[in-house]
């Protein structure tokens, strides 16, 4: 039968018990006009006009090629080609035909006498009833083939059909067909008669007609079924030609239905010669609406800000993917790959983290259910980090499973991605049992690259080993990181290390930044000038990605057993496999060099013209000069970069405001604190604890430094700048979504300095004995040392030398202290305290005394305290100076000292004059 039909519509209206096996042989392809067993005889009613058709109940639409399919079309019925089979079709069940109801019309088109080119077309002239009288039947002659020209166009589907008494004949072509409408009314009132056309070529109506009369017993009546519009039914002419008279009860034994497999339609007939066009095959839906999405993407991360346009767009681009996820039937593969996409979406365009977690679960059983291994742990990877944003410690638990896991399955290149992972999560974390752990996953991956081979994947480890050391407060933690250094640096001629810039500047940071933390000045210089060399040489190295990712190459081995379905973390470029990274971008890394040649140039600012501000002067305006990030990386991306530029340019605001703070510029060193503020407001919650001690700690400096020491104390005792206060790990307080962590340091260790710091000023302002808190002052000493001791900062270790030298009530305490003070001021190339121990020394032995040695210490302390530029310790040591010298009898020296001195006492606020007048 047709497959356009969507069941069998012609015998819905028999049942098998109105029908009785003929005794006569049918030959083959010969078959019997079927007829209702419930009609006892045939009446013609003259001039009856066809009912019309009604519908009950809302019918299907009708499939293409079906005859009613074309009532409102431009289009012409095309009947299927038939052909018969030798076997019968079994009739199924369906409702009787009331006899005193039913009734048989024909319609006798015009004749042809000429033959058709094609017996499948159906003429296309208005149709003639015709009503033979009841007692004398009439022949017609047989009829040829219907010409091809004649084709069927019913009326339009909203009216019944209609048919001319009259016809219209073509004179080129004439055919005489029979038309057979086979009328069975529904049971019930409302119910409309359905009608059967059924085209009969050459039959004569006298035989027709002998069958129509015969009798017909009655069946018993079957409850009628709904069924749609039937298309007409076409039975073999020979069937009736060769069949000899059979009763009426054995008139439709066998009625076979030929239909054939779906056909284009035909065109008009005035374009019945030109080729048929085949129909417009289905859009892919599902590729069009990823295709849209891909688009609507693209669009919103063009937008030059986060506006209501741009909400539109990724709102429609996430519908898109929903509606394939939701409305189709994807193959696995591609449900997977689509599930990912619109999961990465949701993590990097919304904060709406719980539904791209749901989708993430839902597709990851996927996977595992198809083997998509490459998938699988791309989900994994993005519900890890997904995670890490809501439960940091739950996240590590998850990707620590997920590595036993890889481990046992062997698929090396991802066992590297997700310890990297495991290690960058533990670095971000303050808890000192968690940067363990990143060291033990470090170790590994270095044990697993040298069994592979991969020298890129064991430089990269060797390197992250190397910075998670350095950020240790322990007392080794600069041979531990030189130490791993020395494990990059060996590989640094392999070719595909080599080929990675990125890799190369990394270790010329670190090693500067050791430099600096072991305060070796001599090294220090050596190391940033060949850090300037090779900043320039790797920028301007073409295998710098401009997308800001680093690719680190792995042997074929690690990728055995994994098929890449996907554009992540493993990709194949040219026959060869790497692994990609997120990185810095070569503005960021040139902002990070000026950043480190401030910071290693510190140490000496003021006596050196003030280079060390320059160079941060100079990354601060760059960094400044970028402006707010664009969207085209997402705009989660894009809020993470804007708070990495937000950071760095407080970072370049911190180090000048300390260099300001040390020359007495207060007015600017408060602007330098402002503008911090200023940042700390706009990052919010992502503003780093340690950054927010230190800008505590540069408030109660200036406060003391401008003779506000009231407020100053209570800065300094505050619960986050206290000794005896216990901070709580970042890690356990809540983090908004695109939180930074708040230190890259083990247990805060630059909290902790700033909390030194602040007792050693606090101990300052108690030592007047006069003052409300002074009796605090020994208890406030004894835990310095204890805190000192566990510090190894020099520079802070200078200072507490220096701090007990000048608290201190017995010479030789203050002898012994000044003289480590000294040794370290020198160590470490610090003029600020080297300035500061000439005059306490000053101070403490030389005061008063008629002694060479008392000159040479007081204009020592006078110069290096010029050097250093406070024109508070200036007026300082110009008056120790004078009366150094006017008690040796160098008066004219001491007059012009004390005239200096007086010119530095009109720089100082007039808070800290107050004080001295007090």
């Amino acid at each position: 039968m047709d497959p356009n039909y969507p069941f069998n519509p012609i015998y819905t209206n028999f049942h098998p018990s109105q029908y009785q096996r003929s005794s006569h042989a049918v030959p083959q392809q010969q078959q019997t006009l079927p007829y209702p067993q419930s009609q006892p005889h045939l009446q013609f009613e003259p001039q009856s006009q066809p009912q019309p058709r009604s519908y009950h109940h809302p019918q299907p639409y009708p499939p293409q090629n079906y005859s009613q399919f074309y009532y409102n079309q431009d289009q012409h019925y095309q009947a299927p080609v038939h052909e018969y089979s030798q076997q019968a079709f079994y009739l199924p069940p369906g409702p009787p035909v009331q006899p005193s109801q039913s009734r048989i019309q024909v319609v006798i088109p015009p004749h042809s006498s000429q033959s058709p080119s094609s017996p499948h077309q159906q003429f296309q002239q208005p149709r003639q009833t015709y009503h033979p009288p009841p007692t004398q039947p009439t022949q017609q002659p047989r009829n040829q083939v219907p010409s091809p020209a004649q084709t069927f166009q019913p009326p339009p589907r909203q009216q019944p059909p209609q048919y001319a008494s009259q016809y219209k004949p073509d004179p080129p072509q004439r055919r005489s067909d029979v038309i057979v409408h086979i009328a069975s009314p529904r049971m019930g009132a409302d119910q409309s008669q359905l009608k059967r056309e059924q085209t009969i070529p050459s039959i004569k109506i006298e035989e027709s007609q002998k069958k129509w009369e015969s009798p017909v017993p009655a069946t018993k009546p079957q409850p009628p079924q709904k069924t749609p519009d039937q298309p007409l039914t076409t039975i073999n002419p020979q069937m009736l030609q060769k069949t000899p008279l059979q009763t009426p009860s054995r008139v439709f034994q066998a009625v076979e239905i030929n239909t054939k497999p779906k056909k284009v339609a035909t065109t008009p007939a005035e374009n019945r010669h030109s080729p048929v066009k085949p129909d417009e095959p289905e859009p892919n839906y599902p590729s069009v609406l990823c295709v849209l999405a891909d688009d609507y993407l693209d669009a919103a991360r063009k937008q030059p800000a986060v506006t209501e346009e741009y909400y539109n767009l990724i709102a429609t681009a996430l519908g898109c993917l929903e509606s394939v996820l939701n409305n189709f039937k994807l193959p696995p593969l591609r449900e997977a790959q689509v599930s990912l996409h619109y999961a990465r979406i949701l993590y990097e365009e919304t904060e709406n983290c719980d539904e791209a977690e749901t989708r993430l679960t839902k597709s990851i059983e996927l996977c595992e259910r198809h083997k998509f291994i490459d998938l699988k742990y791309e989900m994994q990877l993005l519900l890890s980090k997904i995670l890490y944003e809501s439960n940091p410690k739950a996240a590590l638990r998850d990707i620590q499973r997920m590595i036993d896991d890889i481990e046992a399955y062997r698929h090396t290149a991802w066992l590297y991605i997700f310890r990297f992972q495991h290690a960058m999560f533990s670095l971000a974390s303050a808890a000192p049992g968690e940067v363990h752990s990143a060291a033990v996953q470090l170790e590994k991956i270095t044990n697993l690259a040298r069994q592979n081979s991969d020298s890129a994947v064991l430089a990269l480890a060797a390197v992250l080993e190397a910075l998670l050391h350095l950020s240790s407060s322990s007392h080794e933690a600069v041979t531990a990181s030189q130490t791993a250094l020395a494990k990059a640096r060996a590989l640094q001629l392999n070719s595909d290390v080599e080929t990675t810039p990125q890799l190369t500047i990394l270790m010329e940071f670190i090693d500067l930044a050791c430099s600096v933390r072991e305060c070796n000045i001599a090294q220090t210089e050596s190391k940033r000038k060949i850090m300037h060399d090779v900043l320039y040489e790797s920028i301007g190295n073409p295998e710098w990605r401009e997308d800001g990712f680093i690719y680190i190459p792995v042997s074929k081995r690690a990728i055995t057993g994994i098929q890449l379905q996907g554009n992540g973390h493993v990709v194949e470029r040219c026959g060869k496999y790497f692994m990609t990274f997120s990185w810095l971008s070569k503005e960021h890394v040139e902002a990070l060099g000026f950043l480190f040649s401030a910071d290693s140039a510190a140490y000496k600012s003021g006596a050196d013209g003030g280079k060390a501000e320059k160079f941060a002067e100079a990354g601060l305006a760059e960094v400044r000069s970028w402006g707010r990030p664009g969207l085209a990386t997402g705009y989660q991306q894009s809020q993470r970069v804007h708070i990495f530029q937000k950071l760095l340019e407080a970072q370049f605001l911190f180090l000048i405001c300390f260099m300001r703070c040390s020359r007495g510029s207060w007015q600017k060193a408060s602007s330098m604190v402002s503008a911090i503020h200023r940042i700390s407001e706009d990052v919010g919650n992502n503003f780093p604890l340690s950054m927010k001690s230190a800008l505590l700690y540069l408030e109660g400096v200036i406060l003391q430094g401008t003779g506000n020491t009231a407020q100053a104390l209570e800065i300094y005792q505050s619960p986050m700048l206290s000794l005896e206060q216990k901070h709580s790990s970042p890690s356990t307080r809540p983090k908004a979504d695109h939180q930074i962590s708040t230190s890259y340091h083990a247990d805060s260790d630059i909290t902790r300095n700033m909390c030194i710091l602040a007792a050693m000023n606090t101990a300052f302002i108690l030592q007047d004995p006069q003052h409300a808190q002074h009796n605090r002052q020994a208890y406030l000493v004894n835990n310095l040392s204890t805190a000192v001791q566990s510090c190894g900062n020099k520079y802070i270790q200078a200072h507490y030398s220096l701090l007990v030298s000048v608290l201190s009530t017995t010479t030789l305490t203050a002898k012994q202290y000044l003289r480590s003070a000294m040794e370290a001021a020198k160590a470490i190339g610090s003029t600020q305290t080297t300035a500061l121990a000439l005059v306490y020394m000053q101070e403490k032995l030389f005061r008063g005394t008629v002694d060479e040695q008392a000159i040479k210490c007081a204009r020592a302390a006078s110069h290096q305290v010029r050097r250093w530029g406070d024109p508070m310790w200036m007026h300082v040591a110009a008056g120790l100076e004078a009366e150094a010298l006017e008690i040796n009898g160098l008066l004219g020296d001491a007059q012009q000292r004390r005239a200096d001195a007086e010119a530095s006492w009109d720089k100082l606020p007039e808070a800290v004059k107050r004080l001295k007048s007090d």
